[in-house]
């Protein structure tokens, strides 16, 4: 009767190339990771926009994105030293132009990401979009980027007077 089994030399070779591919899919991994938050904030925030701007359009009245440090609260508010990784909130902006008052609508709420670091030019606290699409950021600015970096990796968000979202890959 012949037995079966795998020989302690046999099992070494397997071990040695599967800890060799292991060596080099690793790395890649890491970085397919990071890719993929970095699109996905990307995203989250281009939607939020894109939102804000709709939203301006279609009820005929200002619209605004605000960081906002507390944007899980019962009742979030834009904060100026607060940063954009934080959060940020949409709201119809009917009083004071970039702070949430009581009687503003709250549109949406996104929570930030602790992986990023979100940088602004032009809207470093607020963007607003007009009942015509137009954006405009605090000192009436009306052009402006978002900067999101992430492992060496940057997507600029950038904004142009008619309200208009272009995207751009750099390095940070």
């Amino acid at each position: 009767m012949r037995q079966r089994g795998v020989t302690l030399v046999e099992l070494l070779v397997t071990i040695a190339v599967l800890a060799i591919v292991l060596a080099l899919a690793v790395p890649g991994y890491g970085s397919l990771v990071n890719n993929i938050r970095l699109s996905s904030l990307t995203n989250d925030l281009v939607s939020a926009l894109n939102l804000a701007r709709s939203e301006a359009i279609k009820r005929g009245v200002r619209v605004t994105l605000c960081k906002s440090a507390n944007p899980m609260a019962t009742e979030p508010a834009c904060q100026i030293s607060g940063s954009w990784q934080d959060g940020w909130v949409a709201f119809v902006d009917r009083d004071v132009v970039g702070q949430r008052d009581v009687d503003d609508q709250l549109l949406m709420v996104w929570q930030g990401s602790d992986h990023a670091n979100i940088a602004a030019s032009n809207f470093n606290t607020f963007v607003s979009y007009m009942p015509d699409g137009r954006s405009r950021g605090p000192n009436n600015l009306a052009t402006g980027s978002l900067n999101i970096c992430l492992d060496g990796n940057r997507r600029r968000i950038i904004l142009n007077s008619t309200g208009r979202i272009r995207l751009q890959k750099e390095l940070c």
